[in-house]
């Protein structure tokens, strides 16, 4: 509004934009009378541009003169056939079909923005996730929603639930033995098999398939009880079950990469997801177990406050249902999987 100049018709300008500059449903209330001086313009003629405002004629009037007063400037002249612009209107008339404009843009972009279309979308994922899941889920929505910024933040699945809870992200890809019962929306993507990665040098890697027993004898790699305490004891009471106490390998190796290194390195055996097949680590094998109890798998899932209404969550969650049945989801890692037989 720089070129109306000074005295009181700026001034009131002013106060016009700051009472607009608010959100959503709020700015356009605020506008209302700027739109019935645009319309009286336009018509030329109060009645006609009552009729064409919804309103009759003493209300449109007041109307009028109140925009006058906030403004401190006769905006019309008056007559008893049409009404036109003073000199002061004419300027006023170009700001206040901007001011209109963008009320009504500010207005979209804010529904777009609480409607989760516009914006970011704060997506936390592990590793694994990334195997498949997670690249074609985000090109696709990518393809629905191409004015959303996705910002990906990798961490250990247990780390996801406290930024879900601390509201620090949207939605998480993990592994669902970390998550309460009820405490969040999930979405199961793949119940996954769980394999025996042992060092390819051991004799233990030329087994077609074993069974938990035979790896007895054998230091275990366990992920730490603080990072997954419910694939930890899984792992354990399975080796109870199976007749033996494992002998755990020490160290506090959260991440699955250092597992699998600790693994190619010699200092044990380790009970992991096939998904971890995946993974470039050389002087691991893989070797099924043939007898594992079904509380011992592993889960993606995708995860998210159900108290927050997004469209874009909504369309994620669709997408990833769609993978969920997927018959040819596994297929761009399985031709690079390392097996013993």
């Amino acid at each position: 509004i720089g070129h109306i100049g000074g005295g009181p018709l700026r001034q009131g300008m002013i106060k016009l934009v700051k009472a607009i500059s608010t959100p959503a449903d709020a700015l356009l209330s605020e506008a209302h009378r700027l739109r019935h001086f645009v319309a009286l313009v336009e018509e030329g003629h109060y009645g006609k541009a009552a009729e064409r405002l919804g309103m009759d004629q003493p209300t449109l009037s007041r109307s009028i003169v109140r925009l006058e007063q906030a403004v401190g400037a006769q905006l019309l002249m008056r007559s008893a056939r049409a009404v036109a612009l003073t000199p002061a209107g004419a300027i006023f008339e170009k700001e206040a079909r901007a001011l209109i404009a963008q009320a009504q843009l500010s207005s979209s972009v804010v529904r777009r923005v609480q409607d989760g279309e516009l914006g970011n979308l704060r997506m936390g994922f592990t590793p694994v996730a990334m195997f498949w899941a997670l690249p074609y889920a985000i090109r696709q929505l990518r393809k629905r929603h191409p004015d959303v910024q996705i910002v990906m933040q990798e961490a250990q699945s247990y780390q996801h639930v406290e930024r879900l809870r601390e509201g620090s992200i949207d939605v998480a890809f993990i592994n669902g033995d970390v998550l309460n019962p009820g405490e969040f929306e999930t979405l199961v993507l793949e119940r996954a098999r769980v394999l025996a990665a042992v060092p390819s040098t051991w004799p233990v890697a030329r087994s077609k398939r074993l069974r938990l027993i035979d790896l007895a004898e054998l230091p275990f790699v366990i992920v730490p009880n603080e990072t997954s305490p419910t694939t930890h004891q899984a792992t354990l009471a399975a080796c109870r079950a199976a007749g033996f106490v494992p002998t755990i390998v020490p160290g506090e190796n959260t991440e699955v990469l250092s597992r699998l290194g600790m693994v190619a390195s010699g200092f044990g055996v380790m009970l992991t997801s096939e998904y971890t097949r995946a993974l470039p680590v050389e002087g691991v094998v893989y070797v099924p177990v043939t007898d594992l109890p079904d509380y011992l798998h592993w889960q993606l899932v995708m995860v998210w406050d159900p108290r927050v209404e997004s469209t874009v969550l909504r369309d994620l969650a669709e997408i990833c249902g769609g993978l969920a049945t997927s018959k040819v989801k596994r297929a761009a890692w399985r031709g690079r999987a390392t097996t013993a037989g």
